[in-house]
């Protein structure tokens, strides 16, 4: 995987498949995810939007999105057909 540390990404949309983020920020990005194939550690988002792809074990994408910090503004959802962006809880970010 490629590596990218203490980057700030500002209204950018990525895909994380492939990358390993760490001490990162992302502020009012969308953030794809379509496969396990990714890492991210204390990395921080503001404004931003996850979507997650609903075929993925929510167990073992909740662990990897609980390695970072979130704002109120920020939202994870589940994309999927039957239920449209059921919303996956974030922690907040702590100070």
């Amino acid at each position: 995987m490629k590596l990218i540390s203490n980057q700030h990404f500002l209204n950018e949309t990525i895909t994380f498949d492939g990358f390993t983020f760490t001490n990162c920020t992302f502020s009012n990005c969308v953030i794809l995810i379509t496969s396990l194939d990714f890492h991210f550690e204390g990395c921080s988002f503001f404004g931003s939007t996850l979507h997650v792809n609903p075929d993925l074990p929510i167990f073992d994408v909740s662990h990897r999105l609980s390695q970072s910090d979130y704002d109120s503004e920020t939202y994870c959802y589940r994309d999927d057909y039957k239920y449209p962006r059921t919303k996956v809880a974030l922690p907040s970010v702590s100070h």
